[in-house]
């Protein structure tokens, strides 16, 4: 028989539910759970095969939604507003009479994770990762989500580095609120399209998500907040750019629930149609890079990802082709673009608090990041036309 949790909270269907339980021949009561801390922790036993929740109770949020589906229990909402438990992400929803469907409401498998993150339609998620030693993840990330607004693509940069996000001094913004942090905490209490209030408006086609101020806020963006921010973002702009940590580590926590710090960065990985890995040209950056690509691919079996060399100069000694070479040799993975070490301009660009194009319209750096979004774009047209309107609090 599958196990059943109820977290009711009082609610009057509980009695109803019970009965139900205790005559059903397919499904018996795991256990009647006090708070959302018992529920959770109940549900890390292994003997439930779903939850019958009340989505009143105190402190049950989209957080609590994504644990009990990390943990393998389906979770049905019981006489809760549809729009309440779309806002959350429960997918079931029934009335007291309808307990006897519960069979058929329940997953026969459960789906991949990266098949739950990635809805049909809406716009396109590209994540910009690069492994430790300061690549340029940041940089190329706001380079080519430049690029790509320039084309008239409706584009959101998010900054989910959970190690310190820079995208907002680079552009000079002084916000004191987080952007991230505020919108995941707006989504973890089911208003995650409350997401573009929180963006910082650049022009009319180029609005940025701030990161984390300081490294040691990571702990208060919850996962199943992000995974809805991060499908609200989808939803907003044609093209969402994800600018993302370095470290793929997962954690050695027995409490599948405890925060992780590497979470962030993971779950934008994993939600991305696209990912852009980005390498040092030097043989310190490129053996990391080699490296981190048998890791990326080992976490995430079956990615698109493109590599693009960042920082390549004469002084290396190395011409494009050589490091093309060598990267594929070691790889598989033939370079996407190369993009030129320009200090200047990107040194005025950091110094201003500007857009590289703003900074030095003429660098060789800009215009290899145009070239790039330009090409891309071209690859998937599908992007224009799933552009939509610029919402209004940009």
């Amino acid at each position: 028989m599958n196990g059943v949790l109820i977290a009711a909270g009082g609610a009057t269907w509980e009695s109803a539910a019970l009965g139900f339980l205790e005559s059903s021949r397919e499904f018996s009561l795991a256990r009647r759970c006090v708070d959302v801390a018992d529920l959770l922790a109940a549900a890390q036993s292994g003997d439930a095969a779903a939850a019958l929740v009340s989505a009143e109770v105190q402190g049950f949020d989209a957080d609590t939604v994504y644990r009990l589906v990390q943990a393998g229990v389906h979770p049905v909402a019981i006489g809760t507003d549809s729009r309440r438990c779309s806002a959350l992400g429960i997918v079931t929803r029934l009335e007291v009479g309808e307990l006897a469907d519960l069979a058929g409401h329940l997953p026969r498998q459960r789906p991949a994770a990266e098949e739950e993150s990635r809805p049909a339609g809406g716009g396109r998620i590209v994540a910009v990762w690069g492994p430790a030693g300061a690549p340029g993840r940041s940089t190329v990330a706001l380079g080519l989500a430049a690029a790509w607004a320039e084309l008239g693509i409706n584009t959101i940069l998010a900054d989910a580095d959970p190690y310190g996000g820079a995208i907002a001094q680079m552009l000079g913004i002084l916000d004191e609120v987080s952007g991230l942090l505020a919108a995941s905490r707006a989504a973890n209490n089911g208003r995650a399209t409350e997401t573009s209030e929180h963006l910082y408006s650049i022009n009319d086609s180029f609005a940025v998500l701030t990161g984390l101020p300081r490294p040691d806020l990571w702990a208060q963006v919850r996962a199943g907040a992000i995974e809805l921010v991060l499908q609200q973002l989808r939803h907003d702009a044609a093209l969402s750019v994800i600018d993302c940590g370095f470290c793929l580590e997962q954690s050695d926590s027995f409490d599948s629930g405890a925060p992780r710090r590497n979470q962030l960065t993971l779950q934008s990985l994993e939600a991305a149609d696209d990912i852009i890995a980005v390498g040092r040209a030097d043989p310190v950056g490129l053996t990391r890079l080699v490296r981190g690509l048998h890791d990326l691919e080992a976490a995430l079996p079956g990615a698109e990802i493109s590599v693009v060399i960042n920082m390549t100069r004469p002084t290396i000694g190395w011409s494009d082709t050589e490091i093309s070479a060598t990267v594929e040799r070691l790889t598989g993975r033939r370079p996407l673009a190369f993009l030129p070490l320009d200090q200047s301009a990107a040194d005025a660009a950091l110094i201003g608090g500007r857009l590289p194009r703003e900074a030095a319209s003429d660098s060789r750096l800009v215009k290899a990041f145009a070239r790039l979004a330009h090409e891309w774009s071209t690859q998937h047209s599908g992007v224009r036309s799933k552009a939509t309107p610029m919402p209004d609090r940009w």
